[in-house]
């Protein structure tokens, strides 16, 4: 996910937090300036979730609200052995 710092003043993403064990947020922990743009990279490992999934990270900053929302969504495939 990139996103943009539209606001007036450094942003800092304090924490970033998954749903669930199998969802692994990576946010940036430098404060990102006006203008500037940062990234989180989620990385999702299904393990025995099969079929329909749909995964919340919940991202904590100095904004108001201070909790954001972003949501996964995949069809996970069982991979014959």
């Amino acid at each position: 996910f990139t996103f943009t710092n539209t606001g007036t003043s450094p942003l800092v993403v304090e924490n970033a937090k998954g749903s669930c064990g199998c969802t692994v947020p990576q946010w940036p922990k430098e404060p990102i300036s006006p203008g500037e743009i940062g990234e989180i990279v989620v990385e999702y490992k299904p393990g025995k979730q099969k079929g329909s999934q749909r995964k919340t990270i919940t991202v904590t900053a100095n904004t108001e609200p201070r909790d954001t929302r972003i949501t996964i969504s995949a069809v996970v495939e069982e991979v014959p052995e």
